[in-house]
């Protein structure tokens, strides 16, 4: 999927299937990664930051390749899918592969690691609301310093299990 040059951004489709592409790269439940109420919208935010990066072209061949994953038949998990792009099997990862290595990195840090290809390209965080709602918070069942959306007095409970925080594990969708 494309996005149509000046349409002011993806559409919706286009940020659903990037989101359910980044959930099976990332390991967390597709509803988390793009929540049905979702005022943040980290899903079109990274989507377009990675677009910048590394250009329309690539990132349409990405997803393309994802969907051609995602309707194989019989269809493949989320790891299959994950294992595949992420080419784990391969010494020597491709280009497509290491730009999903920068989009995991980008989901769990909030920061955008260039893949080694983009010589050019410099590490950032993409914003403050990235790095408080980036996925490595969920995984260490915690919350940055000084941000908290849980109330007073969470800690004198033991933490849910990790499927409350999002991260996909066979329970969840």
């Amino acid at each position: 999927m494309t996005t149509p040059p000046n349409s002011g951004g993806p559409s919706e489709a286009v940020v659903q299937d990037f989101a359910n592409m980044s959930a099976a790269l990332t390991g967390f439940q597709p509803s988390f990664i793009r929540p049905f109420l979702d005022p943040v919208n980290l899903s079109g935010t990274f989507y377009e930051f990675a677009v910048a990066q590394v250009g329309q072209t690539m990132m349409d061949a990405l997803m393309s390749a994802f969907d051609a994953l995602s309707n194989q038949q019989p269809p493949l998990s989320p790891q299959q899918i994950a294992n595949t792009l992420l080419e784990v099997a391969s010494s020597t990862p491709s280009q497509q592969a290491q730009l999903c290595q920068s989009i995991v990195a980008m989901w769990y840090l909030g920061s955008w690691y260039p893949p080694p290809f983009q010589k050019d390209g410099l590490q950032q965080v993409i914003s403050s609301q990235a790095y408080t709602k980036s996925l490595a918070w969920n995984v260490a069942q915690a919350h940055p310093m000084g941000f908290s959306a849980f109330t007073f007095g969470y800690w004198s409970q033991p933490p849910g299990s990790l499927d409350t925080f999002g991260v996909n594990t066979g329970g969840g969708q």
